[in-house]
């Protein structure tokens, strides 16, 4: 590779990112002509085709995915090495950061990530959205959102992630629920009763499977009546039907005395649940994401140890 080749990398990266011609070169502030001139010049110095014509723009290769992760490293590293970027003062930050997040942390993790931002970055603001698993890496490839918070996973292996909290799962009934007197439930009780469930666009299930637990395939077997948009949905519904609930702990123990619920112990659900953030690799070094970070690992901090 020449050394006039090297300004090529950066084109190389929007593209992967992009998946569109058009797109990056509005994001690298050049014209589509000099974008499609980089590659045909990247094509001759990596020896591959590198992106192939799609119906909605480009698709890598195979080889061109290969060599992306080391590439954007490189581009990232050499951006934040740059006098802007060295500093961040949060009080003087008035950018909007968005946080991509199940409903539960609505009622735990987030409530305290305000607090925090309120005292440390009075000038910032947040917009938190509904996760919808199956737009995670493009949202926050896109920045659409900074951080995506979920249950931990290998659902996602092409993104960082750092586990914040460590919760276990609860099962929830009415006080006066005519079959479940006692306080515990066994697998085949949990089975023959209907469940509430708090569900996403993209599932059907719950948002509990698909996340490696070890009792999944119990869950799975579940009979759903009731499919809630709003994890908080859940609680009332219980309390009004004779329907069950799996809800993390923390949330019980915070909530449960506003309604006639119970809690039952059930030692097929022991396992517990890991709470991670999920980024992009391209955002590591930025050093206004690395202080969200870090505040959302303190956020997570004080809900577990209130």
């Amino acid at each position: 590779m020449k050394h006039s080749d090297y300004s090529l990398i950066p084109t190389f990266v929007a593209i992967v990112e992009e998946k569109n011609y058009t797109k990056a070169a509005k994001r690298l502030g050049i014209s589509q002509s000099a974008v499609s001139q980089a590659v045909i010049r990247l094509k001759e110095v990596f020896k591959d085709a590198l992106f192939i014509r799609s119906s909605h723009g480009v698709e890598p290769t195979q080889y061109a995915l290969d060599i992306y992760p080391a590439l954007a490293s490189a581009v990232e590293n050499i951006a934040y090495m740059m006098p802007e970027y060295q500093r961040f003062d949060p009080r003087a930050c008035d950018k909007q950061f968005g946080i991509s997040s199940l409903s539960v942390f609505g009622f735990t993790i987030l409530p305290e990530l305000a607090s925090l931002l309120r005292r440390s970055a009075p000038m910032a603001s947040m917009k938190v959205e509904p996760l919808y698993n199956n737009e995670v890496s493009s949202m926050l490839r896109s920045q659409h959102s900074d951080l995506v918070i979920d249950a931990h996973s290998n659902r996602y292996p092409q993104l960082r992630s750092k586990v914040i909290m460590e919760d276990t799962l609860s099962v929830m009934c009415r006080i006066d629920h005519p079959r479940l007197t006692g306080n515990s439930i066994s697998v085949e009780q949990f089975l023959a009763e209907k469940h509430v469930t708090h569900s996403q666009l993209d599932q059907k299930s719950g948002y509990l499977v698909g996340r490696g637990l070890k009792d999944e395939a119990i869950l799975t077997k579940r009979s759903i009546a009731w499919q809630c948009s709003s994890i908080m949905e859940m609680l009332p519904v219980v309390e009004r039907c004779d329907y069950i609930a799996v809800l993390p702990q923390k949330l019980v123990d915070q909530y449960l005395h506003v309604h006639k619920l119970k809690q039952l112990k059930a030692q097929f659900l022991l396992e517990p649940i890991q709470i991670a953030i999920y980024w992009h690799s391209s955002r590591t070094n930025d050093p206004s994401h690395r202080w969200l970070r870090s505040q959302v690992e303190l956020a997570a901090m004080q809900y577990s140890n209130r």
